[in-house]
């Protein structure tokens, strides 16, 4: 099928795919400068890139790629911020029943309104091969779309890496369309995502401990080096990345415990394989992807002297935390092997910063006198 040059250019007008590409690639034809005056393409093409992430959910986890990804396919990456104290005290619709993070969703993506062109919030179903994560966030967006009101469109594109490399191509396809790259610069751009990724991985410990909360994933903040200076004591705090990070959810919680001379490792200080050594020797299956992160980290823990206390991060009203809670509750008290300190730490909107330094200083006390008795 072939166009005239006005009929090709009303037929991309009108489908809304790959107008700016087109123009941009061919130049401005006659018809279109007597149409719209051939408007600069260059400027046109950049204000309609202004991608917005939430500073929620999987953000604490998968940001650097995320952001990496965006920009190689030629974007500007806007994230949001703000006070949500008073946003969430007046009460959240639609998530009213769920946990503080999912709450936060809401008034994140809202602040963003207006200021950027498009919401980045994948549907993510599956980032494992067998397992799955929490139900609740592929219904993330759709929840989103009643919030926001159709203000913003939103790119929920499909992660379901339990399909192999055809859950990964969806996902391409996909983004290509939103994009109007072509998929092999959008696998390109992945992979790049993919490597920036692991790479803040192997420096996050360093980051934790040598950079204030909120720089932690600001990517433009370089990694500090590990220090060889050790305070007296290290204590592993294991949960879900946003309640780690989040210094709204957890009441900076990182940057009392460094405050108090603690060294601060988590879940990555511990090798995949260590974890699911200690997860296949259940008697039951664990099927959620951080659950499992989670259980197996603290099974190792209880079984060698990396950390000198065990703090356990969750939220309210987490079902599956809930559950885990209780599993390791009973493993631990059963473990015969070595008896660690441990503590879990429950946030939600009424949690207070007194309660949780009173708390934290009588886990320190019970450490202190723990290795007085030992050594």
């Amino acid at each position: 099928m072939s166009f005239a040059p006005s009929d090709a250019i009303f037929f991309l007008r009108h489908t809304g795919v790959g107008v700016s590409a087109y123009l941009f690639k061919k130049g401005c034809p006659h018809v279109w400068k007597k149409l719209s005056g051939c408007k600069p393409l260059r400027e046109k093409r950049r204000s309609l890139m202004r991608i917005g992430i939430p500073k929620s959910l999987m953000y604490y986890k998968l940001f650097p790629l995320w952001q990496t990804f965006l920009q190689e396919l030629g974007m500007e990456v806007i994230t949001s911020g703000g006070a949500m104290r008073h946003i969430v005290k007046r009460g959240v619709p639609f998530y009213e029943d769920s946990c503080l993070p999912l709450k936060l969703l809401i008034p994140h993506s809202q602040s963003l309104v207006g200021k950027v062109d498009a919401l980045f919030l994948p549907r993510l179903i599956s980032l494992e091969r067998h397992y799955i994560l929490c139900p609740k966030f592929r219904g993330a967006p759709d929840v989103l779309r009643l919030a926001i009101k159709d203000k913003l469109d939103i790119w929920d594109g499909i992660v379901d890496l339990r399909q192999g490399n055809k859950g990964l191509e969806n996902f391409v396809r996909y983004m290509a369309d939103k994009t109007g790259s072509n998929p092999r610069q959008v696998r390109r751009a992945y992979r790049r995502g993919e490597e920036r990724y692991h790479t803040f991985n192997r420096e996050l410990t360093a980051r934790i401990n040598g950079l204030h909360t909120e720089e932690i994933f600001d990517l433009e903040t370089p990694s500090p080096v590990a220090g060889t200076d050790r305070h007296p004591f290290t204590v592993a705090f294991i949960g879900r990345s946003y309640n780690l990070f989040d210094s709204f959810i957890n009441k900076d919680l990182l940057a009392l415990v460094k405050g108090m001379g603690i060294n601060v490792v988590t879940s990555l200080a511990i090798p995949p394989h260590e974890r699911e050594r200690r997860i296949s020797r259940l008697s039951k299956e664990i099927y959620w992807e951080t659950a499992r992160e989670i259980v197996g980290s603290i099974l190792y823990l209880t079984e060698h002297t990396i950390a000198d206390g065990l703090v356990f991060v969750t939220s309210f009203k987490c079902g599956i935390d809930a559950l885990m809670q209780e599993l390791l509750k009973r493993k631990i008290r059963t473990n015969t092997i070595k008896r660690i300190p441990f503590m879990t730490l429950t946030f939600d909107e009424h949690t207070t910063v007194e309660g949780l330094k009173t708390r934290l200083e009588a886990f320190l006390d019970l450490i202190a006198q723990r290795k007085i008795h030992a050594g």
